[in-house]
């Protein structure tokens, strides 16, 4: 009885791990400017276009006169394809095969908006306002997958908040900074084999066999927080500029509520050996901070290219501390055992007359996580290659618009879970998962700017 309340107890810390993992490994977004997508996002700390360097740099809002909104959305289509190797139970109850499916194609497309506004206060001194989506996407599987055990649907909503000010303390040097609001929303799905459960208690003949008779427990959980940015931006001629942008790590509390829904014919007693029953979950998540260093320069009145790296330092992120309020459980600490990683990218632009602006990009994103044995199913991950293309039309003094194209090819990931013992970690009863995960994505984005 302890042995299946422990791996019960570990079945709702492995949801609640993932509704802070997933969003803050592997459902981080790049994609915050349509213009800036053509470009892969190069110079992005430099290029200062339009009013989304609130974003990228808020010293570039110094470099936009008069008064503007941006209003863009991007439409991602991820596409994430898996190929079993191998799935079976704990070795507990006896190293079944768990039937089902690969799962479908489980990339969940969607719309993400952004938001910004600026206004030149004075000669020195532009203010700016940004509404953006810094952390998004979904996955969704079949119901009766392999890996149903680790994941079913995994969803993460964020709406971001960022004021800014840019500062120009002459023709050469601007500063900016900025606050940022963030609120996440957070749900998170998957099966629970209570046949694997019956089956350790004895009672298999009632409600077993094991990965054939299973519940299906979710998490709901949300949360807000603070954090600042800010940037210099350095014109070293007409031409070229360089730009430096730090952004902070942000301190998340994210309290939910577990549910769990049993199969009929579990009996009682074995659902109260489980310890699985409606609570509440709280996690503290501190997301990384972001360094990005970023060039651009005109090299005739039609060419212009532009270069960005990026680091993210994910080894601040090194274990996830999970309590139960209310409970007599214990805290779990889990390893994540991320690491720190670069994006390169880099742009060019070819503007054959005033109206319209052509523009290519690519880059390099790696990826943070460091085996199959950390993969997971919500979102797995690689290392990401983009190849970006963009128009822009400026219909008048005061309209335009912008069109982007990207591919991002994501290296095959590959998972091997292991179910272990109970005393080894969360997947007990998830069994054993491995196999391989194909992915891409396509985004396409558009842009209105008005200058007033």
């Amino acid at each position: 009885m302890d042995l299946v309340r422990q791996a019960a107890r570990f079945t709702t810390l492995f949801l609640l791990i993932h509704a802070t993992v997933t969003h803050a490994a592997f459902f981080q977004l790049a994609e915050n400017s349509p213009a800036g997508l053509g470009n892969a996002f190069a110079g992005g700390a430099a290029i200062a276009e339009d009013a989304s360097t609130v974003w990228y740099n808020p010293a570039g809002l110094t470099r936009l006169p008069g008064s503007q909104f941006v209003l863009g959305a991007h439409f991602i289509k991820p596409s994430i394809n898996f190929s079993k190797t191998s799935a079976t139970t704990t070795a507990a109850v006896g190293s079944a095969a768990i039937g089902g499916g690969n799962g479908n194609q489980a990339g969940e497309s969607a719309i993400l908006p952004n938001f910004y506004y600026s206004q030149q206060l004075d000669e020195h001194m532009t203010f700016g306002f940004g509404v953006n989506v810094p952390f998004g996407l979904a996955t969704d599987y079949d119901n009766n997958w392999v890996g149903r055990y680790y994941a079913d649907r995994s969803e993460i909503k964020t709406v971001n908040l960022n004021p800014s000010l840019g500062y120009k303390l002459n023709d050469q040097f601007s500063v900016g900074g900025g606050v940022s609001f963030q609120r996440l929303d957070a749900e998170l799905t998957q099966a629970v084999d209570f046949g694997s459960i019956c089956t350790a208690l004895g009672a298999g003949g009632v409600c077993g066999p094991p990965a054939g008779n299973d519940g299906h427990a979710s998490v709901m959980a949300d949360g807000s927080s603070y954090g600042f940015n800010f940037g210099a931006l350095w014109s070293l001629e007409k031409d070229t500029r360089f730009g430096l942008a730090y952004r902070s790590k942000m301190h998340h509390k994210l309290i939910g509520t577990f549910g769990i829904q049993t199969p009929a014919n579990v009996p009682g007693l074995v659902i109260a050996g489980t310890g699985l029953s409606a609570s509440s979950a709280m996690a503290y998540v501190t997301l990384p901070d972001t360094l990005s260093l970023s060039a651009f320069h005109q090299l005739n009145t039609q060419w212009a290219i532009m270069g960005d790296v990026t680091r993210t330092r994910w080894s601040t992120l090194p274990e996830l501390r999970i309590n139960f309020p209310g409970s007599t459980q214990r805290d779990s600490v889990v390893t994540l055992n991320l690491k720190d990683v670069n994006r390169y990218s880099l742009g060019a632009n070819f503007t054959p007359n005033g109206a319209w602006i052509y523009r290519a990009g690519v880059a390099l994103d790696q990826a943070p996580t460091s085996g199959a044995e950390f993969t997971t199913p919500r979102l797995p991950d690689g290392e990401r290659k983009w190849l970006s293309l963009g128009v822009g039309y400026k219909s008048s003094e005061k309209l335009s618009y912008d069109f982007s194209y990207v591919h991002i090819k994501v290296d095959n990931t590959q998972i091997n879970k292991s179910a272990g013992t109970v005393s080894t970690g969360e997947n007990f009863f998830r069994g054993n998962l491995a196999g391989d995960f194909k992915s891409k994505i396509d985004v396409l984005s558009v842009q209105a700017k008005w200058i007033f």
